[in-house]
């Protein structure tokens, strides 16, 4: 019996749950010559770059087999590389569908994915051009298209020309309405967002959802709780920003308070408040969450998943990190790019080195994430030299480094005194990649330097550098003091100057004191302490985790809030008197 064709054919592949269900249906098109049809390969071209149980590479290759590929399949392919985070390549290929001879040509269904792209590349000349061939293309009027470019020039920080095309708009629906007050939102104008929200006629969740989200990245909780309050129905996404937002502030009482209210909770409310915990550094109640869900019989998604393995990289928690790696071979998770790269930095945090190298090598497709991550690891272990061959190999595999791979490498550079690699590293972020160094970068060198003490040249970089130094640059610096003893540059205005950078950070006052009285200084020593006094900064208490029975236990210097702390106490007595009572203690 001849498979269908056409329209039955994409509803076929709309209805399949996995990819082995769409590449049976390939093997009949195949079988049936179906494949000559161009409508064919195109419905499993959009299956495979679209759909959640799809695969982006066997859509390349599907719609590598196109001959003439029609706008379904760029606009499938396009929509599928911008939603993977493959931006570059979703613009490169709609330049190959612009150089199409007898077309296809781009629709309103290929721009707002064209313009997304732009957005996320902060391709600001791209997205003005791309404009223009709307304008052209006669399209501007849509309502789809008008609030694609409204929420690119918002991320562009172009708020007056987001504002102009909402404005010229005659008819606008809630998407734009909801655009606007988002583009208003991601710019910091939240109290523009709240008189348009005021103007909107009719409101759906979405837009109470932006502007909570608005209140949100402005910590003003109250607001947001109290329009939240007032939602006259409250989505999935409504509630997850809520139990997101407490969870990430640390009020962890509230967020489960929250989350327990959740009329449906999916794997979406899970993840807003296990990757809240970890973003608040509650690393101890991620993993809670993490068990809590496990027992819920909920299944955790990628997101869920490398939040859990952060926690437990920044814990220490070596036992329940193979545990979770466990469970997802169990699980047949596939171990993509993200995972990989989360599965190496924890390994390689929680000192089980070989554990990360087994992981990298077993990626198959390995992209830029998984080799910083790589790199990051053999510098975290003191392996400089390694990393940097890494870094070389990298290069030559044609993986373009990102900004995060050079602080890694430079950081490699800097534990190993490697200060000449250093500098040809840092120059390359320019001249080869066409990148401008940021902060972190000039942070590494200026680190690069102070350790081999060149603290001129350290000076020099700093007085150089096209953004103010902050708090970070100059305790670069400082370390180089501290290192390398008293140096003329170290005077009592750098001591005001990183107060003034960073006014409630004890570690910043505490490094300098300490740095002027061990070069004698003691007056600049004497003052920063009265500064920490005057504007009532306190050093935050040290802390320390153990990990027993894949229950990670975290204990504050002088601490008595863990229950077992008496016992705890008792016992570092009794071996200190032991220590003291065989002579081992002066």
């Amino acid at each position: 019996m001849p498979l269908p064709v056409g329209r039955k054919l994409y509803q076929l592949c709309r209805d399949c749950q996995a990819m082995t269900h769409l590449k049976q249906i390939l093997a009949q098109v195949v079988l049936t010559d179906a494949s000559n049809h161009t409508s064919s390969l195109s419905a499993l071209v959009a299956f495979s770059a679209t759909s959640r149980a799809g695969d982006l590479h066997f859509a390349s290759l599907l719609f590598s087999q196109l001959q003439r590929p029609g706008s379904f399949a760029y606009n499938s392919m396009i929509q599928g590389l911008v939603n993977a985070g493959f931006a570059e390549r979703a613009l490169t290929l709609y330049t190959r569908m612009l150089c199409a001879r007898e077309g296809p040509y781009p629709d309103k269904f290929t721009f707002p994915f064209v313009v997304k792209a732009c957005a996320l590349l902060s391709a600001v000349g791209t997205g003005r051009a791309i404009h223009g061939s709307i304008v052209q293309s006669g399209l501007s009027l849509d309502p789809y298209v008008c609030s694609a470019l409204v929420s690119m020039y918002s991320e562009f920080g172009e708020v007056v020309d987001a504002r102009i095309l909402f404005y010229d708009m005659p008819e606008r629906d809630c998407v734009l309405w909801n655009s606007m007050i988002g583009g208003y939102v991601k710019c910091g104008l939240v109290e523009l967002a709240c008189l348009l929200f005021e103007e909107m006629p009719h409101k759906n969740a979405g837009t109470y959802n932006a502007l909570i989200g608005g209140y949100v990245k402005l910590g003003c909780m109250e607001r947001a709780r109290k329009l939240f309050e007032e939602m006259p129905e409250r989505d999935v996404l409504s509630w997850n920003t809520m139990v997101g937002a407490h969870a990430r502030l640390g009020s962890i009482d509230v967020a489960w308070e929250l989350f327990y209210r959740v009329p449906e909770r999916n794997v979406t409310t899970w993840s807003a408040i296990i990757s809240g915990f970890a973003q608040s550094s509650q690393f101890c109640d991620a993993l809670e969450g993490f068990r809590r869900m496990l027992a819920d019989g909920m299944r955790p998604n990628q997101a869920v998943l490398v939040s859990t393995l952060s926690s437990c990289a920044h814990l220490g928690a070596l036992e329940q990190g193979i545990w979770i790696h466990g469970y997802i071979e169990r699980q047949g998770v596939q171990i993509d790019d993200v995972l990989g790269a989360s599965l190496i930095d924890m390994y390689s945090k929680c000192g089980f080195l070989l554990g990360a190298k087994l992981v990298f090598k077993r990626i198959e497709r390995r992209d830029v994430c998984t080799w910083t991550s790589m790199i990051y690891g053999l510098a975290l272990h003191g392996l400089s030299h390694e990393a940097v061959n890494l870094f070389i190999e990298m290069e030559r595999l044609q993986v373009r480094p990102n900004k995060i791979t050079f602080v890694a490498i430079l950081s490699a550079c800097s534990h190993a005194g490697l200060v000449d690699r250093g500098r040809e590293i840092f120059h390359r972020i320019s001249r080869v990649y066409n990148m401008n160094p940021t902060i972190e970068h000039y942070t590494c060198m200026v680190d690069i330097l102070s350790r081999a003490n060149q603290l001129e040249e350290a000076q020099r970089m700093i007085e150089s550098m096209p953004m103010e130094p902050d708090v970070f640059v100059w305790g670069a610096l400082l370390s180089g003091f501290r290192i390398h003893g008293y140096h003329p540059l170290m005077t009592e205005d750098l001591g005001k100057e990183l107060a003034r950078l960073s006014p409630t950070d004890s570690g910043t006052y505490v490094l300098a004191s300490n740095i002027y009285a061990s070069t004698s200084q003691w007056d600049h020593a004497v003052r920063m302490r009265a500064m920490m006094a005057e504007f009532g900064v306190r050093k935050n208490p040290g802390s320390s985790s153990v990990e027993v029975d894949q229950i990670a236990h975290e204990f504050l210097a002088g601490g008595t809030v863990h229950p077992m702390s008496k016992q705890v106490y008792e016992m570092l007595d009794r071996i200190y008197k032991e220590i003291k009572t065989g002579g081992l203690l002066q």
